[in-house]
């Protein structure tokens, strides 16, 4: 009976989604996307989805729907509160790399620029410690 109760704990442990960014932390890279315009999400190439798992990355695009590579079970006030915090200021299109360690590393207007961002974190000191 108690190896029942611990697998079905670890079962409901294992299953549970993401509820907000912190629980990326130290585990993946984030990159969150803000087009002024809602647009459809474009699906990726291949070989730019191989360079986003690669770097551990999950991106989160916030348009009419939150498009993410990412199993998240994120409430739409915890959305809003997003947009509110990594948007401000931004005019135009406008994208934030988060670091594993939960800090960002880069803010900047306009579409996103996926070799901009490969290469900022390819030259970070923990990635090369990944690929070393």
């Amino acid at each position: 009976m108690r190896l029942l109760l611990f697998s079905l704990l670890m079962l409901g442990m294992i299953g549970e989604r993401p509820k907000k960014l912190e629980d990326f932390k130290w585990k993946n890279r984030i990159v969150l996307y803000f087009p002024q315009s809602p647009t459809l999400f474009q699906e990726l190439s291949s070989e730019l989805n191989m360079g986003i798992r690669e770097r551990k990355i999950h991106y989160f695009v916030f348009g009419e729907q939150l498009n993410t590579n990412s199993e998240v079970d994120f409430s739409k006030a915890y959305v809003a509160e997003l947009i509110k915090k990594y948007k401000s200021n931004c005019k135009d299109d406008c994208w934030v790399l988060i670091g594993l360690d939960g800090s960002i590393k880069l803010r900047m207007d306009g579409e996103l620029d996926w070799v901009y961002i490969f290469k900022t974190i390819d030259s970070m000191p923990m990635r090369r410690s990944e690929i070393g």
